[in-house]
């Protein structure tokens, strides 16, 4: 806020000192000034003109008693049983009843959050697949499926021979699974050594892989 917003405000007002009227005469030299005292002033004579009411201390509940009561009966007991002003009546009895149903809701909580749900176990196991192209030349291969949205930049595969025999493993829960491999970032390829194919709609083949749910020997836990 400028020094003349101040003195305008305490003007307005009437709450100007002598040096201080004397300094806001000073300051209206500027015609910017003067256009935002002009209009200061217009504004507090409109105010000024304007007839003002003060509403009854009932106002509110003559306002509410006049909006039409929508609600059915039902709903209006169960808004009642909410917000209806009661009286509660304690004593050692109700305060033990109480405690003891908190205390057995906790408990009956605990034990169904705990709970495994059906068909969990099967979703919570992973499978350990290779993936592996044979790729003499190629600077860069990625693998790209239903598994990672068929991003192409997300999962590498690693060429640690040095001869073009690029791999990775990756961990996948049972399901069927579709994917490609693609060299250098553009050349999309058909894995080989693939168990099933499918076509992908773009005159090509996608590679199938089914995960299946490992199998538990006799004896293990």
């Amino acid at each position: 806020m400028t020094r003349f917003e101040e003195l305008l405000e305490g003007k307005v007002a009437g709450e100007l000192s002598p040096d201080e009227n004397q300094e806001f005469s000073a300051l209206l030299v500027v015609a910017e000034n003067r256009r935002a005292f002009a209009t200061h002033q217009q504004t507090v004579a409109l105010l000024a003109g304007v007839e003002r009411y003060v509403p009854s201390s009932s106002f509110t509940e003559e306002v509410l008693a006049r909006l039409p009561d929508r609600r059915s009966r039902p709903l209006r007991n169960v808004w009642d049983l909410l917000w209806a002003t009661r009286v509660m009546r304690w004593n050692v009895a109700t305060a033990l009843a109480l405690s003891l149903v908190l205390v057995v809701t906790a408990l009956t909580w605990k034990a169904l959050s705990g709970r495994t749900p059906v068909g969990s176990e099967r979703h919570s196991i992973v499978t350990l697949f290779r993936f592996s192209l044979d790729a003499p030349g190629a600077q860069q291969v990625s693998l790209a499926g239903d598994f990672n949205g068929w991003r192409t930049d997300e999962i590498l595969l690693a060429d640690v021979t040095g001869r073009g025999h690029f791999a990775v493993t990756l961990s996948l829960k049972p399901g069927r699974y579709a994917y490609m491999f693609v060299v250098d970032g553009a050349t999309w390829m058909t894995d080989p050594r693939a168990e099933a194919y499918r076509d992908d709609g773009f005159g090509n083949k996608n590679a199938l892989v089914n995960v299946e749910v490992p199998t538990v020997a006799d004896g293990d836990t």
